[in-house]
């Protein structure tokens, strides 16, 4: 089978490499931390974030680490960085030369998050991931991409960005911010807080 070509923008977030297996499933209700990388400061949807608004996104999960499927219920947790343990069954679709490559998906205990590999190998079936979720503008409705996984899509309402330090050995209060920054410093990674309110239709569409 052909590896699935990588994607076309480069991702750089904090990522977590404390994996394991996960046995806590998080509600469907809780806010998600996700991270704004740099790299996408300059789409419009995403730079236009406030606290308040409203956006139909498909947090994904930037993989840092794979480690085998432990024995415990499949499921994920995250921190307010974003960096998560996840444990599910990674579904991927077989490549086509039509097409985009496919976005493989990471089923953990009822909860869908696409998957970008970074650097860890591709991998199909049964295991646990450690990372970050992070919106990506590649996988907003209506993209190649973003079609793929539109049932990794909630409607969410944005209730805060904030900006923290990737150091976590000399962590410093978040900073909370009214919009997103035009430049967020390496020393810093941006977060935006999200909140499941239901699926609808709505002006801002992002991945």
């Amino acid at each position: 089978m052909r590896r699935p070509r990588p994607r076309r923008r480069p991702v750089r977030v904090a990522g977590d490499r404390r994996g394991g297996p996960v046995v806590v499933r998080r509600a469907r209700t809780e806010e998600l931390a996700v991270q704004l990388p740099g790299t996408f400061l300059d789409d419009p949807d995403l730079a236009g974030l406030v606290p308040g608004c409203l956006i139909d996104a498909a947090p994904a999960l930037f993989v840092a680490e794979t480690l085998p499927a432990g024995a415990g219920r499949d499921g994920w947790n995250h921190d307010d960085l974003g960096l998560v343990r996840a444990q599910g069954t990674v579904l991927t679709a077989l490549p086509s030369t039509d097409g985009p490559a496919p976005v493989s998906v990471l089923d953990a205990g009822e909860r869908l998050f696409p998957l970008f590999w970074s650097t860890a190998e591709p991998r199909a079936g049964h295991l646990a991931v450690a990372g970050a979720l992070y919106l990506d503008p590649e996988l907003a409705p209506g993209t190649e991409h973003g079609e793929q996984v539109a049932l990794c899509r909630e409607r969410y309402r944005v209730t805060a960005i904030r900006l923290s330090s990737r150091l976590s050995w000399r962590p410093e209060p978040a900073r909370q911010l009214s919009e997103v920054p035009r430049h967020v410093d390496e020393d810093l990674v941006l977060v935006v807080g999200l909140l499941p309110v239901g699926a609808a239709d709505t002006r801002r569409r992002v991945g």
